[in-house]
């Protein structure tokens, strides 16, 4: 795994450099991911920005670039990083529906922060959106290291979920589901964060859409439950009015102070 680590290779798209690993399950398959860094030396407290699904162009991980968020963040301090899930952007596919190829990427990058010397005393949270969010929480029930995740618009329990798909973009999930993982019930539960939930340590930041035809709020309430349930701590904010795109400039309100609690700078 390491030696894969450090076939690492880059260039520069805007401010935001480039690179590439090889993953450690496969070292014929590579991970892109996009990393921008504050003014200064470090090491940073970093954050992992994890994107849903996209339909075509699949950019994975460069929509953070072109939409300033890895600039953003970086200019506050941290150390953004954002990364293409297999099967997205630069990264070798297919996708696996959120499963061990696409979590153990994200796992790889991790570690190769790390062992380069860029994070500052295990500060690190990851953010994710969509499929990302549930990406990002099974990386961190994996990993007690990890400080916090923010997970947005994602789902948490796959069997349920496609036994009561609500609304034809719901339907549309669970065909994507069946396409990327077999559509076996073990492959599904195995992918399920509620099933994890006991193991996250991480703090967590739960955000959910009332109106979201493509997850289940009820689920995100759940999640937290089980999480303090466990020791942990997390709090489940659903706001009544958005659907899945939940904007950001709403849920930066509730975003921004936790990462500032969390990660510091």
């Amino acid at each position: 795994m390491f030696l894969g680590l450090l076939a690492c290779s880059g260039h520069k798209i805007a401010s935001a450099q480039v690179l590439s690993i090889t993953h450690p399950d496969d070292p014929a398959k590579k991970i892109e991911y996009f990393l921008e860094k504050p003014k200064g030396s470090g090491p940073w407290p970093a954050i992992i920005f994890l994107h849903g699904h996209q339909d075509w162009p699949r950019e994975g991980g460069k929509d953070f670039v072109q939409w300033g968020v890895l600039d953003e963040f970086a200019g506050r301090g941290y150390l953004a990083v954002s990364i293409s899930q297999p099967g997205y952007g630069g990264s070798t596919g297919p996708p696996d529906f959120c499963g061990p190829l696409t979590q153990h990427a994200v796992a790889a990058v991790i570690a190769k922060l790390h062992a380069d010397g860029y994070v500052k005393d295990n500060r690190v949270l990851i953010h994710g959106v969509s499929r990302g969010a549930l990406v990002a929480g099974m990386v961190a029930a994996h990993d007690p290291s990890i400080r916090g995740i923010v997970l947005i618009s994602g789902l948490y329990d796959l069997p349920a979920y496609a036994s009561h798909a609500k609304s034809e973009m719901a339907v549309s999930i669970v065909d994507s589901m069946k396409a990327e993982t077999g559509g076996t019930a073990e492959a599904w539960k195995s992918r399920s964060l509620l099933y994890y939930a006991q193991d996250i340590k991480a703090e967590t930041l739960i955000l959910n859409g009332g109106k979201d035809d493509r997850t289940d709020s009820d689920q995100a309430r759940r999640l937290a439950e089980i999480i303090n349930a466990h020791g942990g701590h997390a709090r489940a904010i659903v706001y009544p009015d958005y659907g899945h795109q939940i904007p950001v400039q709403i849920r930066s309100n509730d975003v921004d102070p936790f990462i500032e609690r969390v990660l510091g700078r």
